[in-house]
Parts: C-alpha cells; sequence; structure tokens
C-alpha cells in the first residue's frame, strides 16, 4: 500500500468514526457532557477502545469500530430510561449526595465512606473559594464527585436584593409551562426542576398538565397558573 493510499484510508477511517461518535455523544444528551455518571464513563472508554482498534489495523473492517459503539450507546441509553423511572436504581448505580461537613464539622465517617482524605476535602472547599471549614453550614459531595457547598449566613455574599436594590428587570417572567406542555429550556435557564414546579402545580390545587393553558414564573419566584376555562391562580 503507497503513502497515499494509507493516508487516505486513515482519513476516510478517522471522518466516519468520528462522525458516529459525534452523533452518539450528542443523541446522549447535555447531561452526560456536563457531569460523568458512572456508566457514561464506562460508555467513553468503550467507545475510544473501539475506535482506536479499526484506525490502528487497516485489516480490521471498519464495521468493527462501529459496531461496538452502536451498542454500547444504545445499552446505555435503556440504562438512563430506567434510572429516570427508579430511583433505587438509580441511587444504586450512580451513588447518593452525602454530607461531608454540617455546621462547620468534618463528618470523619462520611469522609471514610466515600475515600477522600482531609487534603482532598480541602482543596474541594478551596476550589469553592473557601478558606475555613467554620464558614461552611453544609457541604455535600455529589454522585458526580463534585462539592456543593452551603456557607453559613453571615458568610454568604449580599446581594442587591438584600441591599433593597432589588430590582425586577430582566428574563423573568418566563413560561414553564404553554397549553399543557412543559417547556424544559426555560426550566433550566431560571433553575427550576420539573419535580419542583409539579410540586408548586400540586399546592395550588392543580393536578394534571392538560388543565393548564398557561404557567409562569416571576422575578420572586412566584409561579402564577392561567387554566383553561378559568381564571389565573397566584
Amino acid at each position: 500500500m503507497s503513502f497515499l493510499e494509507d493516508l487516505f484510508l486513515h482519513t476516510y477511517k478517522s471522518i466516519i468514526l468520528f462522525t458516529v461518535s459525534l452523533v452518539v455523544v450528542r443523541l446522549m444528551g447535555k447531561r452526560t457532557v456536563a457531569q460523568l455518571s458512572p456508566f457514561d464513563l464506562i460508555f467513553i472508554i468503550i467507545m475510544g477502545s473501539a475506535i482506536a482498534i479499526p484506525l490502528e489495523d487497516h485489516d480490521i473492517r471498519l464495521t468493527h469500530g462501529i459496531v461496538p459503539v452502536i451498542i454500547t450507546s444504545l445499552l446505555n441509553y435503556m440504562l438512563a430510561i430506567i434510572i429516570t423511572k427508579n430511583r433505587a436504581i438509580e441511587n444504586f448505580i450512580q451513588g447518593t449526595s452525602r454530607v461531608l461537613v454540617r455546621k462547620g464539622e468534618v463528618l470523619l465517617g462520611n469522609l471514610k465512606k466515600e475515600r477522600i482524605t482531609m487534603a482532598d476535602l480541602l482543596i474541594l472547599l478551596r476550589e469553592k473559594d473557601v478558606t475555613n471549614i467554620n464558614e461552611v453550614e453544609e457541604a455535600t459531595i455529589e454522585p458526580n464527585g463534585k462539592l456543593s457547598v452551603i456557607k453559613k449566613k453571615y458568610m454568604q455574599t449580599v446581594t442587591p436584593r438584600d441591599l433593597g436594590l432589588w430590582s425586577n428587570q430582566g428574563i423573568f417572567p418566563t413560561v414553564m409551562i404553554a397549553q399543557g406542555e412543559v417547556i424544559y429550556d426555560n426550566l433550566d435557564k431560571v433553575g427550576i426542576s420539573i419535580d419542583e414546579m409539579l410540586k408548586q402545580l400540586n399546592q395550588k390545587g392543580i393536578t394534571r398538565l392538560k388543565d393548564i393553558s398557561a404557567a409562569w414564573i416571576d422575578e420572586e419566584g412566584n409561579v402564577s397558573v392561567k387554566c383553561i376555562n378559568e381564571g389565573i391562580r397566584q
């Protein structure tokens, strides 16, 4: 095989496998890119290995790299559906959050369970701009390995609202539900989960989305709902 033929074959395989990988990762959703769960990490490792094989050996067919990627992506997709419907399976596969610091006190037992040393904890806290553990009201290690920190009230940053400078200008009000359909992009924009939205709707006596003509949230986090054939519920 000549140099040009070898170069063309490498280029051809690289383009095909890159395209397949890009499509698969895109179909898996933003969650995979934003935070890797254990099975997401396994999938990426397998995908990388499967893609490398046909690139390194010209005698191996291109399908030997594509088929494993497609199969593992389907398994990953089905598993993602299962864990969204079963909380117990989700907790088993992805793990649960665990509190490491509460009211300035380090929970050493939880550190051992997560196999995190004090040095690791201090590094994670410094990444959250915390230099003194006594400033922490609660620090929790999340399933994706990130640390969530809530500082004690006297250490929290002062906001314009605290100073009486709160303004109602901005992206609000934002429509959350229109004609019974949830607008998930807007939920992500304002940082509200679907569970939180449904809880607020239940408090207003609304149990079916199809009864809602429109539901929106204002600048202060208050939800207003306009039901079909009814007025607005504040």
